[in-house]
C-alpha cells in the first residue's frame, strides 16, 4: 500500500502550489468594487524607490494602499509605475513618500523592443498600470517615520552609492562598480551593458552566487578563530548567514541572489550541524522555499537562469575537468576554470537563445579574463567602504579600481567588437528548449552510464529535433 501514501503526499504539495498560486493571484485596483471607472477616483499611494531620472521623466515604483470613496479609504495592494514630468515636477519625492492623486490608471505597454516583451516582464513582477503625474497633478503627505530594516539597508545603500561616486572619479568606472557591488544599473551605460551581453559576462554584473561566495569566504576567514567552541560555531553561523541576507536585500533582492542566499544559508547550516549537503537536494530546497514565497519567479529569466548555471556546474563540471588531467598546478587552475565556464554554458544556451536570440561567441576567452578581475575589483570595492574614514587610503584605494575597470571594460570591449563575436537572430521554440534538454539529458547518461541505449535515444532526439527546425 506504500503507493497510496506516496500519491497523497504528491497530491498535499500540487494541492499546496495550488493554494499558493491562489494566494499570490493579482488583483488589479481597476478590479476592485471600489473603483469607479467613470469618476477620476482618489489614490493614495506609496513610493517604494527613489526616483530615477530618463530622458523626459523621473521613474519610480510605487503602491497603492488606499481608494478614498465617499470620505472612506479602502485597503488595496497594486504595485503600479509613476512618471514623473522632469520639467514641471519639482517636489521632494523620494522613498517611503506618500502621494494622494486623482487621475486615471494607464495600462502598462510594449516598448518599441523587437526582442523584449516589457509588458510581461512587468506583469511577472505584479505591476499592470502606470500613471503620468505633473506638478499640479499630485499632493505630498506628510511623511511618516519608518524605522524598518529595509529602511534602513536602503539608507546605507544610498551612502555607499555617494562613497563610490567620490572616490572612484570616472562616471563609467564608478557606474560599473556600483552595478557590481549594490546591484544598481539606474547609471550603467547602455553600450558596456550590450558588449558585456555580446561578451558572455553578463553575469558578472548581476549580482548572484559568485558574489556572495566571495562575500562568504572573506567572512569565513575574518571569524576563522570564532568556529572552534560550539557556542563560537553558531554565532559564526549567524553572523554569516545574516551579513549574507543582508546584503542579498542591499543589493537589490533579484530572484538570482535570493536564490543563492538559499543556498548558502541551507549548506552552511547542514554543515553547523555536521551533516553532508547534497547539491540537488539543497537546489530543490531553495527553489521550494522561493517559490512559496513567489509562485511566479518560476517564469522569471533570472531565476531560471541562475538553477540552470548552477544545476549545470553541479552535474559537468567534474566531468569536463576529467577529461583533461594534468598535474602543472597553474595550468590545472586555468582547465579548471575554463571547465566551469563550459559546464555553466550547457544547460544555460537554451534558455539564453530562447529568450534572447543570441549566442557569444568568445564566452570562454571572456570569462577566463572578466571574472578573476572582477572578484579583485568586489574585494577593492568593499575595502573602499571600509576604509573611507582614512581618506588618503579610500583615494589610493579609489585610483587602483577605476583602473582596473578601465582595463576590464577595455577587454571586454574590445571582445565583443571581434569578428564573429555574437551570433545573432537565432530561434528557439518552447518545444524545441524541452527537446534541447532532453537530448543534453540523454548524452548525459550515456556518459556516466556507458549505455549505448542512451546513445540510440539521443540520436533520435537530435533526428527528431533537426526534421522540426526544416519543416
Amino acid at each position: 500500500m506504500q503507493w497510496i501514501i506516496g500519491t497523497t503526499i504528491q497530491l498535499v504539495f500540487f494541492s499546496l502550489g495550488r493554494f499558493v498560486m491562489h494566494v499570490h493571484q493579482d488583483k488589479q485596483v481597476e478590479d476592485s468594487n471600489c473603483y469607479d471607472k467613470t469618476h477620476a477616483n482618489c489614490l493614495v499611494i506609496k513610493i517604494l524607490s527613489d526616483p530615477v531620472q530618463k530622458k523626459n521623466t523621473y521613474k519610480c515604483l510605487a503602491r497603492i494602499d488606499w481608494i478614498i470613496k465617499n470620505q472612506n479609504c479602502y485597503y488595496q495592494n497594486e504595485r503600479i509605475l509613476i512618471y514623473f514630468d522632469k520639467n514641471n515636477c519639482s517636489g521632494p519625492i523620494s522613498l517611503d513618500s506618500r502621494i494622494v492623486i486623482c487621475k486615471a490608471l494607464r495600462p502598462i505597454e510594449n516598448l518599441n523592443s523587437f526582442n523584449f516583451d516589457y509588458k510581461k516582464y512587468c506583469h511577472l513582477k505584479h505591476i499592470y498600470a502606470q500613471v503620468f503625474l505633473k506638478e499640479n497633478e499630485f499632493s505630498i503627505l506628510s511623511p511618516v517615520e519608518s524605522k524598518l530594516v529595509l529602511t534602513f539597508l536602503d539608507s546605507l545603500r544610498k551612502k555607499l552609492l555617494v562613497i563610490v561616486k567620490e572616490r572612484v572619479p570616472g562616471k563609467s568606472e564608478n557606474s560599473f562598480l556600483e552595478a557590481l557591488m549594490l546591484g544598481y544599473t539606474e547609471d550603467l551605460d547602455p553600450g558596456l551593458l550590450k558588449s558585456y551581453a555580446n561578451a558572455g559576462v553578463i553575469h558578472i554584473i548581476a549580482i548572484s552566487g559568485l558574489h556572495l561566495a566571495l562575500i562568504c569566504q572573506i567572512l569565513e576567514l575574518t571569524l576563522q578563530k570564532k568556529g572552534r567552541e560550539k557556542s563560537g560555531r553558531w554565532l559564526k553561523l549567524v553572523v554569516i548567514i545574516t551579513c549574507l541576507w543582508c546584503y542579498s536585500l542591499l543589493s537589490g533582492a533579484s530572484p538570482s541572489v535570493i536564490r543563492a542566499a538559499g543556498m548558502f544559508s541551507l549548506t552552511l547550516f547542514a554543515r553547523n550541524i555536521f551533516r553532508e549537503t547534497n547539491l540537488y537536494n539543497t537546489l530543490a530546497a531553495s527553489a521550494f522555499l522561493l517559490l512559496c514565497f513567489d509562485p511566479y519567479w518560476i517564469f522569471d529569466t533570472g531565476f531560471q537562469l541562475s538553477y540552470a548555471a548552477v544545476l549545470s556546474l553541479g552535474l559537468f563540471s567534474k566531468p569536463i575537468q576529467e577529461l583533461l588531467p594534468l598535474q602543472n598546478k597553474t595550468l590545472r587552475a586555468i582547465w579548471s576554470a575554463i571547465s566551469v565556464s563550459l559546464s555553466a554554458q550547457i544547460l544555460t544556451t537554451p534558455i539564453s537563445i530562447y529568450y534572447f536570440h543570441q549566442f557569444p561567441a568568445y564566452f570562454l576567452i571572456a570569462n577566463l579574463l572578466a571574472v578573476p578581475l572582477s572578484s579583485l575589483i568586489l574585494v577593492g570595492g568593499i575595502l573602499l567602504c571600509i576604509c573611507t574614514p582614512i581618506h588618503f587610503l579610500a583615494q589610493l584605494i579609489g585610483l587602483i579600481l577605476e583602473y582596473l575597470i578601465k582595463i576590464l571594460n577595455g577587454l571586454i570591449s574590445y571582445i565583443s567588437y571581434l569578428p564573429g563575436a555574437v551570433a545573432t537572430n537565432l530561434t528557439l521554440s518552447l518545444n524545441g528548449m524541452i527537446l534541447s534538454y532532453f537530448i543534453i539529458f540523454c548524452a548525459y547518461r550515456f556518459v556516466i552510464l556507458k549505455e549505448k541505449s542512451w546513445l540510440f535515444i539521443a540520436l533520435v532526439a537530435i533526428s527528431i529535433f533537426q526534421i522540426t527546425r526544416m519543416l
